[in-house]
């Protein structure tokens, strides 16, 4: 039996059994919180829309092909419906009008193009085409890597697109182009690799004036079961401020411990970034003063200096 056959067909949580409901919380559709442990589920319009794409689709869950999200801003949840790419290209291979695609390109001006990115600095932008029986010639798309390059708390480049930057966006540009070529399939999914951006933090010069929405478990390598090489959360929890977590996050992100699992399933960055959103910008300093006695108030000046008018 497979997890699609095993998903609820109803989004009344009230009539699932013990193994539907689990598939759903396997699916994303029921967030923990870090601290306290509470999990939330989804809303039921969410969770209707979940099981209408899962059965649109034909994607399966457990699998990954698809999943939600919930994203905490503001101190409310949003939750997002996403795919992966392999979901898409299963896809466009079930419609039976998929017939194949172009070799990625990459380009550093717009003009000339390479199947195969060399350069130390990454491209500017990856393009892949899609072919669909009945097109005369292939559904290009372009993404460009300032739209979906994905950044850290502080504003550097992320491991997974310094290392294999050109994979992503071409990964962004693929995702781009089947959306294009089979639009009633995969209209309003998009994969992790495009909503990266979207939910990419401010440089750290401006965090002061933009509050950014924290990018959560959309982060392309998944939470790592092992032991962080500190404590993390117990320094996390120590800072007053986005100021003082800020070292926090860049001592963790350099001991490559952001991926780690923290015991609720989520990675250590998203605890992180959950945790930003509940802190002020700079822990309000609190100084001893010493009291001084009032002294007595000075008497009122009643001869006001004149000026001669000459005649």
């Amino acid at each position: 039996m497979t997890a699609l056959a095993t998903l609820p067909t109803s989004s009344d949580n009230s009539t699932w059994s013990p193994e539907e409901r689990a598939l759903v919380e396997a699916a994303g559709l029921v967030h923990t919180d870090a601290q306290s442990g509470t999990k939330t589920l989804a809303e039921r319009p969410v969770v209707a829309a979940f099981l209408q794409h899962c059965a649109r689709t034909g994607l399966d869950p457990i699998a990954r092909q698809i999943y939600s999200i919930a994203r905490k801003s503001k101190g409310q949840l949003k939750w997002q419906i996403q795919i992966s790419i392999d979901g898409a290209r299963l896809v466009a291979e079930r419609s039976g009008q998929y017939e194949g695609q172009t070799t990625p390109e990459f380009t550093a001006d717009g003009i000339t193009w390479t199947q195969v990115w060399l350069a130390a600095e990454p491209p500017k932008a990856a393009r892949v085409g899609v072919y669909r029986r009945g097109f005369r010639d292939a559904l290009y798309a372009i993404a460009l890597w300032d739209a979906y390059v994905q950044k850290t708390y502080n504003g550097d480049v992320t491991e997974m697109w310094r290392k294999m930057g050109p994979l992503m966006l071409a990964k962004c540009a693929e995702m781009l182009a089947l959306r294009k070529a089979f639009p009633q399939d995969l209209s309003g999914l998009y994969s992790s690799e495009e909503m990266a951006q979207a939910d990419r933090p401010a440089p750290a010069e401006q965090q002061s004036q933009v509050a950014p929405t924290p990018p959560v478990e959309q982060q392309a390598a998944p939470a790592e079961a092992r032991m962080p090489s500190q404590d993390w959360l117990a320094q996390a929890n120590a800072a007053r401020s986005r100021e003082e977590l800020r070292p926090v996050f860049a001592a963790a992100q350099d001991a490559g411990d952001l991926d780690v699992m923290i015991g609720d399933g989520r990675a250590l960055r998203a605890y992180l970034w959950e945790l930003r959103e509940r802190l002020p910008e700079k822990a309000e300093d609190v100084v001893d003063a010493e009291v001084v006695p009032d002294e007595p108030a000075a008497e009122p000046v009643h001869d006001w200096p004149t000026a001669e008018v000459p005649a």
